[in-house]
């Protein structure tokens, strides 16, 4: 009975000497499959121009795997492992996938069959080089484009209002410019992002450079691109995976291309710059007038002594009907006492006249500044000698590990070692194993490090608030302040029925509930409604 036979066939690029060579290898599986009397051609299975990293897109190869599963042929021939993925998890996964329903890969130029008995480890062996040499194309690739950014040529900039990009050049386009100056004027002349689209859309103005809506979004967007004062500001975006090509805002994890004055300005930079500094007034203004309004500083942070649960914010009505926002264990508010028996509520507003109240007894405190500095002097110590030789030391240890594996790979590849096949696998999973636990350590105290170091920064920023001149008072003004402080310092507070203890990263600091008016009030509390 003769066997049911497919081809797969990819190129990686659209060139057409690239096209050429799939025609090419189109006929050679068509002329070696007609040579083969034990063969059936099926049919060939084709991608053109899509990467082997992913087979997101690549709908010959999806569609390959699912006429395979299907039962509609029984071998796939391809001509090496590189073609078939550059991905050893797809490839591994894919092929033994197939190789479950009894369809078999042969990778013709690595003479690689997966139905034979050492298929999968030689496969595997081949997979990793062909990734390798992905990981090699995809940083050649990157340097390749830094170079060429750096030489002025414009990547990923062909849908900016006001531009068109020719031969990877930023030229003005006149009628699209005219709107971009009209949008720093209004903003200029006090209008905001969203009356900025309502005058656009007035002028029948809706869509931006290829179609998408104009929103304030798109407004904030054109004003705070560089570009418009003819600036170049490259690699905003990042590929954090060459497998998955995942991309990321770059936050400063690689280095920006900047290029000043490269390109026709459409707004004088004076104007660009003025635009700036008012974006960021006011967005400093809004930010000021929703203390208070966002979710709310307690939220997740109070925690119930008795059954471990956490708070939640739940708002009543006093009898004149204003609101009254309180405080209850979730487990009391959802199984009443059965399941926590602290049922008391505790008003958000004496929540926020303790803390008050503790900011002002620590201000008092006549060695406070040196209680914290030497907190963070213990920080230092903690982040410097712990953490630093120790990472150091472990990377040290995981480069060691990934030459040993190199060496091994390189032993076995050589027919002359006398390395056996088990001999290799033992060995080299060992090596995976120890790699991946450094890795794991390594990760832990890289994060603990990390931790440490804001921990300090907002130590020092807690001090240089309690040593400055600000007298903190029953007032929203003060309050102000104390949320400020307790969005960096707070980690927890921890309530029964008379004690509530704070957890500060100065440490704990316990509070008598006693000594505050009643936590539940079914009347009006005016006299407390100051912070609100």
């Amino acid at each position: 009975m003769k066997k049911r036979v497919v081809a797969y066939c990819r190129v990686s690029s659209d060139h057409e000497d690239q096209i050429n060579s799939l025609e090419n290898q189109k006929k050679y599986w068509e002329e070696y499959i007609k040579k083969h009397e034990d063969m059936e051609f099926i049919g060939l299975y084709v991608d053109e121009g899509i990467t082997g990293t992913s087979t997101l897109k690549r709908d010959g190869f999806n569609c390959m795997i699912k006429d395979a599963l299907n039962g509609k042929f029984d071998f796939i021939l391809t001509k090496e492992v590189s073609r078939f993925g550059r991905n050893i998890v797809d490839v591994l996964k894919y092929t033994r996938t197939l190789k479950d329903k009894g369809v078999g890969v042969f990778f013709q130029t690595d003479n690689i069959n997966t139905l034979d008995n050492d298929g999968e480890l030689r496969l595997s062996i081949m997979a990793t080089l062909a990734q390798e040499e992905s990981r090699k194309i995809s940083e050649r690739v990157k340097w390749g484009h830094k170079q060429a950014m750096k030489s002025g040529v414009v990547f990923g900039a062909d849908r900016i209002l006001g531009y068109d990009l020719k031969n990877k050049q930023l030229i003005v386009n006149p009628k699209e410019a005219e709107i971009v100056k009209n949008i720093y004027n209004w903003y200029l002349d006090g209008e905001s992002l969203h009356g900025i689209v309502k005058k656009l859309n007035e002028q029948g103005i809706y869509y931006g450079k290829e179609g998408g809506k104009i929103n304030h979004s798109s407004i904030r967007r054109i004003l705070t691109n560089e570009k418009y004062c003819g600036d170049l500001k490259q690699k905003k975006f990042i590929t954090t995976n060459y497998l998955t090509h995942d991309t990321k805002k770059n936050e400063g994890e690689e280095e920006y291309i900047i290029i000043y004055d490269h390109h026709p300005a459409i707004v004088e930079r004076e104007k660009w710059n003025k635009v700036q500094e008012l974006l960021h007034s006011r967005h400093i203004l809004l930010k000021e007038k929703k203390i208070g309004y966002n979710r709310s500083i307690f939220g997740g942070k109070i925690i119930c002594k008795v059954c471990g649960s956490k708070f939640r914010r739940k708002t009543l009505k006093n009898k004149d009907g204003s609101d009254r926002p309180v405080w209850i264990c979730n487990t009391n508010h959802e199984k009443g006492l059965k399941g926590c028996q602290n049922g008391s509520y505790i008003r958000e507003d004496i929540l926020k006249y303790i803390f008050i109240d503790l900011f002002k007894q620590l201000q008092e405190v006549d060695d406070i500044d040196s209680i914290i500095n030497n907190i963070i002097l213990s920080l230092d110590f903690i982040s410097d000698t712990n953490n630093n030789n120790t990472i150091e030391d472990i990377k040290r240890q995981i480069n060691i590990i990934q030459n040993k594996k190199s060496k091994l790979l390189d032993l076995y590849m050589d027919e002359n070692s006398g390395l056996s096949k088990s001999d290799f696998i033992a060995k080299n999973d060992e090596l995976i194993q120890k790699e991946n636990e450094l890795k794991k350590a390594l990760n832990t105290l890289e994060n603990q490090k990390t931790i440490v170091q804001n921990k300090k920064q907002r130590m020092q920023e807690f001090i240089d608030v309690l040593k400055s001149t600000v007298k903190f008072e029953y007032s929203q003004e003060s309050w102000k302040i104390v949320e400020g402080l307790l969005k960096e310092i707070l980690e927890k507070i921890e309530i029964d029925k008379e004690t509530l203890s704070i957890y500060l990263l100065t440490g704990k600091h316990d509070i008598n509930l006693n000594k505050y008016p009643s936590r539940v009030s079914n009347g009006d509390y005016k006299p407390w409604a100051v912070l609100e």
